[in-house]
């Protein structure tokens, strides 16, 4: 039974602890179809895009993003689904929030 419940708490998606990563814009993008991409030094080396569903919140984010970029200062992003900053987002991910 032990070792069920181990083996159900390594493989559930509960297993993730969410981390805080200071991270570096390297590129961002505002595309036509009205979304926001970017991809950091850290963890978003692919495309990582916000996937806020308030219009203002997309003209905020990318706004914020594009004054990191453009001042070279990193952004603190918290990833839900990672358990450390080593490791690598799925193309695509949306942070659950990010601060300066």
């Amino acid at each position: 039974m032990k070792k069920l419940v181990l083996l159900i708490s390594l493989v559930s998606p509960v297993a993730f602890g969410g981390v805080h990563c200071t991270e570096k814009i390297t590129r961002v993008i505002l595309h036509k179809n009205s979304n926001v991409y970017f991809s950091t030094d850290t963890t978003c080396n692919s495309w990582c895009q916000i996937k806020w569903t308030g219009e203002g919140d997309k003209d905020r984010a990318f706004s914020t993003l594009l004054t990191a970029k453009t001042a070279n200062k990193p952004i603190v992003f918290y990833w839900e689904n990672l358990n450390s900053c080593s490791e690598k987002n799925p193309t695509y991910q949306s942070p659950d929030y990010f601060s300066f």
